[in-house]
């Protein structure tokens, strides 16, 4: 989150400005765009009619080459003549071959030009590439719905078989003086090469838009790319009923010298149709609006550029006078900062604003306040602790001793001098371990060690037999726990858990582990004794032993630390005692000034 002043004034004043910006850029560009896109589109639709008048030149020399053909006079004899010998034949077929290859060569749109004829069946051998029988026109799939009812007429692209290329071609009936149909002449141009006269004009230096061409009938003649290349083309085009050919769909087959938006998959396109040339044909382009205002868009983008550039140069100055107005704001807050950490010695300068300088006296005068504060509680509390520690350990301490040193004097007078001295070493070493050089945190194998000192001693006391048990991982006897801490725990085991029982064993298990989190460790006593009785609580407690331990815990390791006891399902006590994990000795303050006395 933004929470600082400067950076608040810099980020408000580059949102209002990106705001502005942006409204001013959006209604300019608006507005040059609506007024662009209309001049180009016309500009567009200017060369897209130029360009159908041109094409007509080229519509009209393929088809005057087939015409030409069909009404040449040495056509017209050969086949107004009836009788013919095979010679003949031949002559006649020569004399179309080469009508045929003049015309093709003079007119260099035509790939090639063929003649359908039955006139030479009986002479099969005549027949060729040029002159070829009627039947491999007649049987196409495309030709009967095609020349039923027209004299001559285009046929949109399909593939020729002898050359596998893909033409579109100009079909012309052959009539003899009697009106019969005796052939008929085909004139093929490259489907590839159809449009692309439009880049010979230099109408277009390369043609990156599809194109279609629209005979007198509104019928598609020729296209320049395919259905996959501009799916587009699929939803402006569809076929028309019982005829070879497709048109536009019906909301675009009457245009003519109009250009429309139309959109498809959240693209849009620029239709354009032009008028009516002099073959009366139409010319139809489709252009992608992205690549069309292209450069339009750019320019908004270069607006929107230089006035991102001009915010970006206005931010250091902002930033610089941001921080001008808040840099008394910023030294009050690094003050504070300190004295979040303990140093109540700080003060800041006066300033010459004066709101600032009202802010900085009250400031100065409540570190003094808490500095003189903070000295006299700290004083009081280490007062406080120190003889709550001293009276906790004077408390247990010369308990303990008082009834160790009483057994010590009822074993003497059995004269069992070896037990005797043997209980006197545990009792040293408990000492030892208890007093630890005045520090209130040591090893849990010496508080073990501890521990197994006291039961030692207890069982050369007790009659019954104590099964003491240590079930904590060698990992954990290196960490450091505050002291004195199993031992009364064990202690009111032995002390109230077996009296009114009639048992020779008493079972005592210490047990260690990690807590769920390893964030502390959980010390575990449990007996097999009498229990505790029911609805018991701390409350109910009568030593000292118990309510020592927890205060200490709380007061070394913190309130969320604690000791937890209760009935254990299968029977006797279970005392729960969790500490933190500390992997070196804490030195406390409490530590140091003992050291030094």
């Amino acid at each position: 989150m933004i929470r600082k002043l400067k950076t608040m004034m810099v980020v408000c004043f580059v949102f209002v400005n990106a705001l502005f910006l942006a409204g001013v850029s959006y209604s300019s560009y608006q507005y040059f765009f609506n007024f662009t896109s209309e001049e180009i589109s016309e500009a567009k639709l200017t060369l897209l009619n130029e360009s159908a008048n041109k094409l007509s030149g080229v519509i009209q020399n393929i088809r005057e080459a087939g015409t030409f053909i069909a009404i040449d006079r040495t056509v017209v004899d050969i086949f107004n003549n009836t009788d013919m010998s095979p010679y003949q034949a031949l002559v006649e077929r020569n004399e179309l071959k080469n009508l045929v290859n003049n015309v093709a060569s003079l007119k260099q749109e035509v790939y090639s030009i063929e003649i359908y004829t039955d006139r030479f069946q009986d002479h099969a051998y005549l027949y060729d590439y040029n002159v070829q029988p009627e039947s491999n026109l007649t049987e196409k799939a495309w030709f009967e719905p095609f020349i039923k009812n027209v004299d001559n007429g285009w046929v949109p692209r399909h593939t020729h078989e002898l050359l596998d290329r893909e033409m579109i071609s100009y079909v012309h009936r052959i009539l003899n003086q009697r009106s019969e149909t005796v052939g008929y002449i085909k004139v093929n141009v490259l489907a590839e090469n159809f449009l692309e006269y439009l880049v010979d004009m230099d109408l277009y230096d390369e043609i990156n838009e599809p194109f279609i061409l629209l005979n007198t009938g509104g019928r598609i003649i020729a296209e320049t790319h395919s259905r996959k290349e501009f799916p587009i083309l699929k939803d402006i085009t569809e076929p028309v009923k019982g005829e070879i050919y497709e048109r536009l769909i019906p909301e675009y087959d009457q245009l003519t010298g109009q250009h429309q938006l139309i959109r498809k998959d959240n693209e849009y396109y620029l239709l354009l149709v032009s008028q009516p040339n002099y073959e009366q044909w139409r010319l139809v382009q489709v252009i992608p609006v992205a690549d069309l205002y292209g450069e339009t868009k750019e320019l908004g983008m270069n607006v929107l550029v230089i006035g991102l550039i001009a915010i970006l140069l206005s931010i250091p100055i902002v930033y610089g006078i941001g921080k001008w107005i808040t840099k008394p704001i910023s030294h009050m807050v690094k003050a504070m900062r300190k004295v979040e950490k303990g140093q109540f010695d700080v003060q800041v300068k006066r300033h010459f604003v004066e709101e600032y300088d009202i802010l900085g006296k009250n400031f100065n005068q409540m570190t003094n306040e808490l500095a003189e504060l903070l000295e006299k509680l700290e004083k009081e509390n280490t007062n406080r602790r120190e003889a709550e520690m001293r009276a906790l350990q004077s408390q247990i301490m010369p308990h303990f001793l008082y009834n160790t040193l009483d057994m010590i004097k009822w074993k003497s007078l059995d004269h069992d001098a070896e037990d005797v001295g043997d209980m006197v070493n545990k009792l040293s070493k408990m000492l030892r371990i208890g007093l630890s050089g005045g520090l209130k945190f040591i090893r849990l194998r010496d508080e073990l060690d501890h521990a197994k000192c006291y039961i030692d001693i207890q069982k050369q006391r007790q009659a019954q037999t104590i099964d003491y048990k240590v079930r904590v991982p060698a990992s954990m006897k290196d960490y450091y726990v505050p002291k004195i801490i199993l031992q009364p725990f064990i202690e009111n085991s032995i002390k109230h858990g077996y009296h009114n029982v009639d048992t020779q064993k008493m079972e005592i298990t210490v047990h260690g582990e990690m807590c769920g989190k390893n964030d502390c460790i959980k010390l575990t006593v449990k007996d097999n004794g009498t229990g505790l009785p029911d609805n018991w609580s701390f409350s109910d407690a009568k030593g000292i032993g118990i309510q020592n331990v927890r205060e200490r815990i709380a007061m070394y390791c913190g309130e969320q630390f604690d000791v937890n006891i209760y009935n254990h399902e299968k029977g006797g006590v279970m005392v729960e005692i969790r500490v933190p994990i500390y992997e070196e000795q804490p030195f406390t303050q409490a530590q140091e000034e003992d050291s030094g006395e």
